[in-house]
């Protein structure tokens, strides 16, 4: 019984995480992580303890500097400037799907990815509209770009942050290994939208 209130808890939470936000509870994402977290603490399946045993700590610490570092490139016009490079190229639209796939690419093996998406992903829509372009494809490239580009390194991702922990991974020798998997995905999403 006990595995099952768990299973249908981490069922719901996946459903509420893919819809993206309960509607009549006006509730986003990580309101349904909180709620999931508030159900398993009433069903009594998990306490404090268990929780605070299954956070680690360094890595939390790591990614939230991660954040706050790539948030400083979004204040310092950094990113807008990415976005812009990529914009502001007056070559055909094959040049600006690679440019999108390669700057967020590049930039999230170094950088958070949320932050990457939510400063780059206005401007360019914006410069994909001036231009009389459709920018769908566009968000869509640099959306699977940034997912990409963040495998190459131990810092491009928090899984990659937990794993390097964990596993007391070289950085340089993590990056060797996982950049040609990272590379080969980034011209995998620009072939796909492009074909598209």
């Amino acid at each position: 019984m006990h595995a099952a209130i768990v299973l249908l808890i981490l069922i719901l939470t996946f459903i509420g995480m893919a819809a993206g936000r309960i509607a009549w509870l006006q509730v986003d994402r990580t309101g349904i992580a909180l709620l999931a977290v508030i159900a398993l603490l009433a069903s009594g399946e998990m306490t404090l303890d268990d929780f605070g045993s299954a956070v680690d700590l360094p890595t939390l610490a790591f990614l939230f500097a991660m954040m706050i570092i790539s948030a400083q490139f979004a204040e310092s016009g950094f990113i807008d400037l990415c976005a812009r490079t990529i914009t502001g190229t007056r070559r055909g639209t094959a040049t600006l799907l690679a440019l999108t796939v390669a700057i967020g690419g590049g930039l999230s093996a170094v950088l958070a990815t949320d932050i990457l998406i939510i400063a780059i992903s206005p401007l360019l829509i914006a410069g994909a509209q001036t231009r009389g372009l459709d920018p769908r494809p566009l968000v869509i490239a640099l959306a699977a770009a940034t997912n990409a580009g963040s495998a190459a390194t131990l810092i491009g991702n928090p899984q990659n942050i937990l794993i390097g922990a964990l596993g007391r991974l070289d950085f340089w020798i993590f990056l060797v290994i996982c950049a040609v998997p990272a590379i080969f995905a980034l011209l995998v999403v620009f072939c796909v939208v492009w074909l598209q």
